[in-house]
Parts: structure tokens; C-alpha cells; sequence
């Protein structure tokens, strides 16, 4: 009996230091035969990546990654593509775009003004009598080879008796008679910001100009969509950014989205039905912009949520009389009232650890900005908190340094791809060479992230402002930005994952292809570090996987997708 016992005790203690000669963790999944581009700290390129639980387990050689498959592991062959980590736009408005996704018309990469034409026409043919057809910017003529935007004449052959507007950018809307009827608009309608159009008579053309509060004036006399619509359009923009590589957003709500607008997205993530990762934020849309803050984050604490919808500040903008328009030269005289509302909503967001991103298009603005927050500095430390400022596409020097040594994040979007000849004219050829200057700011060590500033203003395709940070061309090729303040191609894919997921505190979960962290990864149409940099604009995703699960697969990746 007794050497029975000290038998039974051996045993136990073998199995108590067993698993440090035990066998390895079996992969999930793993995927072989690749070009994987890891973006760890000494920029590893290896074959194969092994995923369990929905992180990674393992990076390395193909051999090496199929010692961690059994029989029960699901093996892809890549074939020879290449993988890269989950891209992250640092700057968009998805959840705003997602809302009439469903419903609107996008001339997002349309090639002509005509083919342009042929959507209205075939949506008249189409959709409901008497439901308006809606274009919500996101174009430029420049994309077009007709060089122009349509006529009244052109969108009422197109769409007759219909209601129409049609929104380029945030600086011209057209609408025809039949919807400047239905928006009771009339030649002395007061036109917020902006002007009408007016014929010999004067009578309204239907073409009018101004500022972002102008066309949010417009959008909202335009019947909004269903509940089930906006539900049914966020659910498929998210499928279309997944389509184009995207696995994360840091989203801002924009002009004319209230909290009631984020029920879309948060039905969604009730369900688990989530295919991107949301960072979100909080905004005002109104004249209490102190008071909207206090009370609508009473139930929001920072950081409410989960890493697939998590509550990440205020912003883009915290008050609306320091906002500079979309472009740089527009005019901008805020008021000492302004600068002191401003500065308190900032004060009050250091006081309570609330992450800050506010917008700034010209320098100007930004100087003021950064004043404000070195004064905040000085009586509660903001260094920790990752406060960010967008755009900046004539950044300086000075401002850069400012910003760096405040630990905060510069957050540039590829606005000028649309709006660039419109800021040459207005900073000359040689500041354009350095607009927006990423290379002096990454120089510096300053965090620099990419994105859109989507959807009125610019494209969300990533891969299209992955050509623009490499190029700097606009989007008829027309040359801006210079090489010497381009990043080269493996800055602008950690502008696009790593150093964006640093804007959200998650640096450490995702951007890189690293065991233990979320398996967020593309496999791409072509390989991105060999492809001419004209037709980088032109990739996509062949599979996209968040936490390991394929949210969107094509070709012999498609029966894959939602596994």
C-alpha cells in the first residue's frame, strides 16, 4: 500500500510539471503559403500565420505554423498572397454613412458624369414614385472626364417630376424644382452659411453654394430612412469597408447625427453582428455644446463598451465657434467668447479623463487649439490622455512639435485626393509640395495615423489614400504633395493599422500581426509591396478576418465567410 501511494504521488507530481514538456496549442486555423507582412518591431515578412481563439498563435515559417494544425484545424492555402494586419481608418464617419447607405446613390468612383447620370435614371425607374434620389457628396468633377458636374436640365431628363439633390463635397448642392418644392424653399429662403443661385428674373437656378451647416440644412428637409434601413445599411457599408480591408474605424458623428442615430450600430452589437471594430464619439449638434457633453455622457463613462463598440471621447469638433471649415482659406474669426467656451469644454474633458479629438484644416486654427490645450496642460496633465487633432493639411513645424510634446495624436485624411488643387491655389506651389509634411512628422516621432474623413469629403476606400500618402497626387494625377514628405510604403500600412490603433488605446490588442494579439488580418488582391504604386488604389480584400472570423471572403476564399 505504501509504495502504492508513493507511486499515486509521483504520478501527480509528473502531471504537475507536465505541461511545461507538453505539446504546443493547436491552431484554430492557420493560414500557409503567404507573403505575411507582421509589422512587428523588426518588420518580419514570414510564410504562415497560426490563429486559436481568435488571436494569433503563431507567425513563422510554413513549416513551422503546420506543426500547429490537427485534423480538426482549418487550413487555407493563401497562394502565394499577400496578408497584412486589419486596416483602421483614424478618421471617419462611418455611422453616419451607414444610416442611408441602403438607400442613397453614391457617385463614390463613379468614372463619368454620365454613368453618373445613368444611376439617377436607373434609380427613378427604380424606387418608389415620389421618393426623393439623393446623392450626399463624396465626388468631385475632377474624377470625371466631362470636367463638370450636372445641370438642372441634365438631373431633370434624368429623374422627371422626382426630387433630386445631388451634393458635391461641401460646396455646391443642385436640387430640382420638384424637390426645392418639397423643401419649400423659395428666392428669400434665408440659406444658412451659404447662397442660392438666382436666374435674370430672379428666380432660384437650383444650384447652391456654401459651408458644411448649409447642405446639413438641405439633408435635413429630405425624409430620413427606416429604423430597418439604417439597420440594413450600416450592415452592408460595414460588409463594403470589410470588402476594402478595413477590420476597425475611429468614427466621429458629423454635422446633423444625434445620439438617437447611433441606435443602427448599437442593435448590431446587441446581436453580436458586428464585423468591424467601432471606436466612437461623442459630439453636439447644437448651441449648448457645454451642457450637450454633461448630459450625454452621464451614462457613457469612458471607455463604456467592448473591443467591438467602445466609447472613446468628444469630438471631431468640442464647440462649434472654433470650427474652420473643410478646407484650408476659409474665413475664420472666432471670438474671445469662442476661444473661452472652447477652452472650458477642453478643461472640463482633462478633468474627467476624456480623450479629445478636435478638428483643425488650417494651421491658424490649430495654433489656437494648441494654446488652449498647453494652458490645460499646465493645471491637469493631458499627456496620458492621447488627445488628437485632425487634418492640419499646412501643418508647421512648430505645431508639430507643440502637438508631440503634448503625447498627442495627428489624425491626416486623404482630403486633398478631392479638394488638393483647391488648397494649391490657395498655399502656393511650394507649400503644397509639403502638404500635408507626414515624413517631417514622423521624423519627429510624432503619432501619425491615417484615414478619410468620409463620405462627403473624400473616398473610404483606404487603399486610395494609401496611393495618395504615397504619391501625393490628386485624383486626376494631377502631382502635389513632394517625395520628401511622402512615407514610404510600410509607414503608410502602420499609419493604417498600428499607429491608428494607438489612437484607441489598443495598440497592444491589434495593428500588427503578433502572437496574442485579435487575429484582425487581409488577405489582399495583389501584393502590396511590389504592386506600381498607381494601382496601389486598386487592391482589395480576397478575405477579411476579425477575431479569426471571416466577415468577408471572394473566389475560393468566398466559402469561407462567416466562419
Amino acid at each position: 500500500m505504501t509504495n502504492r501511494l508513493v507511486l499515486i504521488a509521483a504520478l501527480t507530481l509528473a502531471a504537475g510539471v507536465a505541461p511545461t514538456h507538453a505539446q504546443a496549442p493547436t491552431a484554430d486555423m492557420v493560414l500557409i503559403n503567404g507573403k505575411v507582412i507582421t509589422l512587428d518591431n523588426i518588420s518580419s515578412i514570414l510564410q504562415a500565420i497560426a490563429i486559436r481563439d481568435g488571436r494569433v498563435l503563431a507567425v513563422g515559417s510554413d513549416e513551422d505554423i503546420r506543426k500547429r494544425a490537427d485534423a480538426r484545424t482549418k487550413t487555407i492555402d493563401l497562394g502565394g498572397r499577400t496578408v497584412v494586419p486589419g486596416l483602421m481608418d483614424s478618421h471617419i464617419h462611418a455611422l453616419r454613412a451607414g444610416l442611408t447607405y441602403a438607400v442613397e446613390l453614391s457617385w463614390i468612383g463613379v468614372p463619368s458624369l454620365s454613368k453618373g447620370l445613368d444611376l439617377i435614371r436607373d434609380a427613378a425607374r427604380t424606387s418608389p414614385p415620389g421618393a426623393w434620389i439623393k446623392i450626399g457628396g463624396g465626388w468631385t468633377e475632377l474624377q470625371f472626364p466631362e470636367r463638370r458636374g450636372p445641370t438642372i436640365e441634365e438631373l431633370v431628363a434624368a429623374a422627371p417630376n422626382r426630387p433630386v439633390y445631388v451634393q458635391r463635397l461641401y460646396n455646391t448642392a443642385w436640387i430640382t424644382p420638384t424637390g426645392v418644392k418639397l423643401m419649400k424653399l423659395t428666392p428669400d429662403s434665408e440659406i444658412p452659411g451659404g447662397k442660392a443661385e438666382k436666374d435674370a428674373s430672379g428666380d432660384l437656378t437650383g444650384v447652391f453654394t456654401g459651408v458644411n451647416r448649409t447642405f446639413n440644412f438641405f439633408t435635413a428637409k429630405i425624409p430620413g430612412p427606416s429604423f430597418s434601413d439604417q439597420v440594413v445599411g450600416t450592415r452592408k457599408y460595414f460588409r463594403e469597408l470589410n470588402r476594402l480591408g478595413m477590420t476597425a474605424i475611429n468614427d466621429f458623428p458629423g454635422g446633423g447625427m444625434f445620439p438617437e442615430d447611433f441606435r443602427a450600430v448599437q442593435t448590431l452589437w446587441s446581436k453580436g453582428e458586428m464585423t468591424l471594430r467601432v471606436a466612437f464619439h461623442i459630439s453636439s449638434n447644437s448651441q449648448h455644446t457645454f451642457d450637450d457633453f454633461k448630459s450625454l455622457t452621464v451614462f457613457t463613462p469612458m471607455n463604456f463598451g467592448d473591443d467591438m463598440f467602445r466609447y472613446r471621447g468628444i469630438g471631431e469638433s468640442l464647440t462649434q465657434g472654433i470650427y474652420d471649415g473643410s478646407t484650408v482659406g476659409l474665413p475664420y474669426n472666432p471670438t474671445a467668447k469662442d476661444w473661452e467656451e472652447f477652452c472650458a469644454v477642453a478643461k472640463w474633458a482633462a478633468e474627467r479623463g476624456v480623450q479629445v479629438h478636435q478638428h483643425a484644416a488650417s494651421d491658424r486654427a490649430a495654433t489656437g487649439i494648441l494654446d488652449c490645450f498647453e494652458a490645460v496642460n499646465k493645471e491637469i496633465p493631458i499627456s496620458d490622455l492621447r488627445w488628437q487633432i485632425a487634418h492640419i493639411e499646412n501643418a508647421s513645424d512648430a505645431t508639430l512639435q507643440r502637438m508631440k510634446a503634448l503625447n498627442m495624436g495627428w489624425a491626416v485624411q486623404d482630403r486633398l485626393v478631392y479638394s488638393g488643387q483647391i488648397v494649391s491655389k490657395v498655399l502656393g506651389p511650394d507649400a503644397s509640395r509639403r502638404a500635408p509634411p507626414i515624413k517631417t512628422a514622423l521624423k519627429m516621432g510624432l503619432h501619425v495615423a491615417a484615414g478619410t474623413d468620409s463620405d462627403q469629403v473624400a473616398p473610404y476606400n483606404p487603399f486610395v489614400s494609401i496611393r495618395w500618402l504615397l504619391d501625393g497626387k490628386v485624383i486626376d494625377g494631377t502631382p502635389m504633395r513632394g517625395p520628401e514628405e511622402s512615407p514610404n510604403r510600410e509607414e503608410a500600412l502602420r499609419m493604417y493599422s498600428l499607429n491608428s490603433a494607438w489612437f484607441t488605446f489598443d495598440e497592444t490588442k491589434r495593428g500588427s500581426l503578433e502572437p496574442g494579439k485579435y487575429a484582425d488580418l487581409v488577405v489582399l488582391s495583389d501584393d502590396y509591396l511590389t504592386v506600381a504604386i498607381e494601382k496601389v488604389g486598386e487592391l482589395h480584400s480576397v478575405l477579411t478576418l476579425v477575431g479569426g472570423k471571416a466577415v468577408y471572403g471572394e473566389g475560393p476564399f468566398g466559402v469561407s465567410e462567416g466562419q
